[in-house]
């Protein structure tokens, strides 16, 4: 627990530039260049130009008193001229801000260097205060109380935007127009920018959608859906909990108590960064965190019923093995985690979260625990005496399904747009994780497990067979086995009075012998009130009357 605490501390104190669309804070030449957001803007519609066009407005100012402006550039682009601006930013600021602007300076609009440029890239910052950017020719274009729009229209498809501050400047004396640096300058700057999808003015038509990235578009809705099945789920699974306690059983619970915490955790992040465009990141964080552990503590369940807990024995077995194996799992999920919080370089390159060195081990790894519980399983198979082996089949084939569908889907979504790839991600596991809680509950349920899970070598109470519906088979299994020893009884009654009466018939004609006045056959004499009995495969008649005995004296 502790070291999942300062895990989750480190993680909260990363923040993920690609979330934060409510852009507020400060920034130094000195540091060159910096990278600000990530932003998807949806396809503009022309005839709804307003409602679906984006929007990047906000105020620029510098703490100088000498009021010191257009001394930097804020740059706005598409990634198509983005990747080579980004990558010369390395270079010494004396020789990279040419070559950063190179390819900009071909399409980019500039009033007094490129009059003619088509795209509106550029802001000269910082901005004059309590006043228009330079670049801003028409007040009537920027959003009421700001200092600076972008109008983003793009009608024929989505794309993500990239923003970011850097330390150079055009020389415009003598209208040379070139790049030079200005980090040496020591300007301090302070802004505050918004980035939406559609007109601010309007952003109370679709709040989900108008201050999120177009790849969260749609994500309250799946969360929503996610988090409704998960409480469906649960209060069934109340009824089947209650009937059986159980260490796996008491797992499975946790489980499902931790999904749903973790979505109305997130659900929450999201309702109010809808408000606010910022959100509470600490409890997206701990939402993702806790969804992390939640996945780990389901391995680890699967893992334990994979040994045979709770089908064929009630001991914890090879504890240091399994702890060992889900503690390795875990602590990779938690690395890959931070990973993708604090590597800059994937959330601008678009880079699927596995396609790294730590996804890539986590990957392996979790191929590598799905071996082993396989191999696991099939032991359990072979050693229980139970005939009906349907908990272990159905129980192994889904495990199966829910241990590769990460890797797959690792590998499906590297063909997949990264505009929608998150939303893919989001919905298939979703999807998986709670199509495998419903399996278990299916597996769990009283009149399917309640001879599967044991505890210890106790009998079945009488409360345990009535909700199974076992008790009522029972009765009726022996009304129908003491009716067939009823047949058999008369049956067998039946041929004994005949071959009794065929073997007095045999008697009668054959002499006999004297022994006490009884008759012998073949075997001793049985009495049972005249009855006859079995003795040595034969019938051996007795005759309890006593005038039958006077008779035979006489003879």
């Amino acid at each position: 627990m502790g070291a999942a605490f300062w895990m989750f501390l480190l993680a909260c104190t990363f923040d993920s530039t690609s979330q934060g669309l409510h852009l507020s804070g400060s920034w130094n030449s000195k540091d060159f260049y910096v990278f600000l957001a990530k932003f998807g803007f949806q396809k503009t519609d022309p005839k709804e130009l307003e409602k679906t066009q984006g929007f990047i407005f906000g105020n620029i100012t510098t703490r100088d008193s000498n009021n010191r402006t257009n001394l930097l550039t804020l740059v706005v682009v598409d990634s198509e001229y983005f990747l080579e601006f980004y990558g010369n930013s390395t270079l010494p600021p004396e020789h990279a801000c040419p070559v950063m602007f190179n390819k900009l300076d071909t399409i980019a609009f500039d009033y007094i260097c490129k009059p003619n440029g088509m795209e509106d890239f550029l802001r000269k910052v910082p901005c004059p205060q309590n006043s228009f950017c330079a670049d801003e020719d028409d007040p009537n274009n920027v959003v009421k109380g700001y200092q600076f729009t972008y109008k983003v229209r793009d009608v024929q498809r989505p794309r993500f935007w990239y923003l970011s501050f850097v330390a150079c400047s055009r020389d415009t004396s003598m209208r040379k127009c070139e790049w030079q640096s200005s980090k040496d300058l020591d300007v301090a700057i302070d802004y505050d920018i918004w980035l939406v999808n559609g007109d601010p003015s309007m952003k109370g038509l679709n709040p989900f959608e108008h201050h999120f990235s177009f790849e969260f578009h749609n994500v309250f809705e799946i969360h929503l859906i996610a988090g409704i099945l998960c409480i469906a789920i649960f209060l069934l699974w109340l009824y089947a909990f209650s009937s059986q306690r159980h260490l796996t059983t008491r797992l499975f619970t946790a489980c499902l108590c931790g999904e749903i915490f973790s979505i109305i955790l997130t659900l929450t992040h999201v309702c109010i960064y809808a408000v606010n465009g910022i959100g509470a990141e600490w409890l997206n964080h701990l939402g993702k965190l806790l969804d992390l552990a939640t996945e780990c503590l389901f391995v680890l369940l699967l893992l334990l019923l994979a040994k045979g807990l709770g089908i064929t024995t009630d001991q914890f077995k090879w504890k240091s093995v399994i702890v060992s194996i889900w503690a390795a799992y875990t602590l990779l999920n938690v690395f890959l985690y931070i990973w993708n919080l604090v590597e800059i370089e994937s959330i601008i390159s678009n880079t699927p979260e596995w396609q790294s060195w730590p996804g890539y081990a986590m990957l392996a790894f979790r191929l590598i625990v799905m071996v082993w519980f396989l191999l696991q399983l099939r032991h359990t198979y072979g050693n229980t005496d139970r005939e009906d082996l349907s908990f272990v089949m159905h129980f192994g084939a889904f495990s199966l399904v829910w241990f590769s569908y990460l890797p797959a889907l690792a590998l499906i979504t590297t063909q997949v747009s990264p505009l929608w790839r998150y939303k893919t991600i989001l919905s298939i596991s979703y999807a998986v994780d709670i199509l495998a809680y419903a399996v278990l509950v299916h597996l769990f349920w009283p009149a399917k497990s309640i001879l599967i899970l044991v505890e210890g070598e106790r009998p079945l109470q009488m409360y345990d067979l009535e909700i199974t519906g076992l008790l009522d088979d029972m009765q009726e299994t022996t009304l129908f086995s003491q009716g067939e020893i009823e047949m058999d009884n008369m049956a067998e009654g039946s041929t004994d009075l005949g071959e009794s009466q065929t073997a007095k018939k045999k008697q009668n004609k054959e002499p006999r012998s004297e022994s006490n006045g009884h008759a012998v056959g073949n075997g001793s004499a049985m009495k049972s009130n005249g009855s006859s009995s079995h003795t040595n495969g034969k019938v051996i008649p007795f005759h309890d009357d006593p005038d039958s005995e006077e008779e035979h004296g006489e003879l």
